[in-house]
């Protein structure tokens, strides 16, 4: 199992709960959405895999990585699993990069990080040819370039080249699509499970059903609470949750609505 999350309870240090008693796990090779609205605490589950939670909140639980549970493991310990093993995906990516380096210095510093030996041309073949993968063409130009000067969409791009690169066996990805319209958001999401036929497992991060429906399996959040888990088929046309079926019924709208204007 590449991740296990048992009974995972975040509640802030105030008494208010965020994430109430969440368990799921994610097969080596597979891909988990998990699904909901602002508020539902599904990022605060993203970041608390991530180990990105403050002091201010209280965790319960267990979040185990393999064999490791990541909640017992030290700075040292954690420091040599993050940014390799386990690569995170941000919501935002204009808060991703330094606005005063340019984008190839940037990613090649992040890949040395945990290749000291490699070299630098080696590292920028391989940015290359990923970028490319990702429908990005004009590599040598995107490299050159401050991040202020690229597209939101591009710069989420370039942020998915950099943890694919470190081959992870956990990707997490918190609202990865974000910036990206419509219709490259489905494609890039492909081009993500077909990471999985490597071996990757994937957490994807989303309020986005449709683009959930190219994972392996769907877990579904409201309010804190998962209130609907299932393989993405039987989520999708067989929900059996009140919130879900008004999920799946928003979906199809969009969908139907899209279609007319073709």
């Amino acid at each position: 199992m590449a991740l296990d999350v048992r009974n995972l309870k975040i509640s802030l240090s105030s008494g208010e709960m965020i994430v109430n008693d969440v368990s799921f796990e994610i097969s080596h090779g597979q891909m988990l959405s998990l699904v909901g609205g602002s508020g539902a605490g599904k990022t605060t589950v993203c970041r608390a895999v991530m180990g990105l939670l403050s002091d201010n909140y209280i965790i319960e639980g267990s979040i185990n990585f393999g064999v490791r549970d990541l909640r017992k493991l030290n700075k040292k310990q954690l420091s040599g699993v993050y940014g390799k093993e386990i690569c995170f995906i941000m919501q935002n990516p204009m808060t991703a990069f330094n606005p005063s380096i340019r984008i190839g210095k940037q990613l090649e510093r992040s890949y040395l990080r945990h290749h000291l030996k490699a070299e630098k041309k080696e590292t920028r073949k391989k940015y290359e040819t990923i970028l490319n993968g990702l429908g990005l063409d004009d590599t040598e130009r995107i490299l050159k370039n401050y991040p202020f000067e690229l597209s939101g969409g591009m710069l989420q791009r370039i942020m998915i080249a950099a943890a694919i690169i470190q081959e992870p066996k956990l990707l997490v990805a918190d609202e990865a699509t974000t910036a990206i319209d419509a219709c490259n958001r489905m494609e890039l999401m492909q081009q993500m499970k077909k990471l999985c036929g490597q071996g990757m497992s994937v957490l994807f991060v989303t309020h986005d059903l449709k683009a959930a429906s190219v994972s392996d399996w769907i877990m579904i959040m409201n309010h804190g609470r998962v209130v609907e888990t299932g393989q993405t088929d039987m989520v999708m046309n067989s929900p059996r949750n009140e919130f879900t079926k008004e999920l799946v019924s928003a979906c199809e709208l969009r969908r139907d609505a899209y279609d007319r204007t073709k």
